[in-house]
């Protein structure tokens, strides 16, 4: 497994304090960045056992069939489906496909740092609604 060596992600860390989560609003909707290391080493486990190649992990509805079929949804219970893009359009798109509104996906874009490029990233909606992001290891 590869590990999660970032400056931005350290920034991030300090920044979240003992919370170990960012919340960032915009439009009434909600980004919370997930920093915690219960949670990072829960998606590490997955990105190790569905193979580490994406740069990107979704906690989705079901397992089966193509991504763009799909919907996001909570960790709990929910299939892990990785998926790699090379451009912020290309993540937009997948999010959109996944019922993530544009506002989510432009916040994500905005303050996940090294997203598509240098690091993996999952996501899945909370219960609230909010759109949760977890950086998990280094590309």
């Amino acid at each position: 497994m590869k590990l999660l060596l970032n400056h931005d992600i350290d920034r991030l860390r300090l920044l979240s304090g003992s919370d170990q989560e960012l919340r960032f609003d915009r439009e009434g909707e909600c980004l919370r960045i997930d920093l915690r290391e219960d949670c990072i080493q829960m998606w590490q486990n997955e990105v190790t056992a569905k193979g580490d190649s994406a740069n990107l992990f979704f906690a989705c509805e079901k397992s089966g069939g193509s991504l763009e079929a799909n919907k996001l949804t909570w960790v709990v219970g929910s299939a892990i489906c990785p998926e790699s893009v090379q451009t912020k359009e290309q993540f937009t798109e997948t999010l959109l496909n996944l019922g993530v509104s544009k506002n989510l996906a432009s916040l994500a874009l905005e303050y996940c740092p090294g997203l598509i490029t240098t690091i993996a990233w999952a996501f899945y909606f909370e219960r609230h609604g909010w759109l949760t992001a977890t950086p998990i290891c280094n590309l």
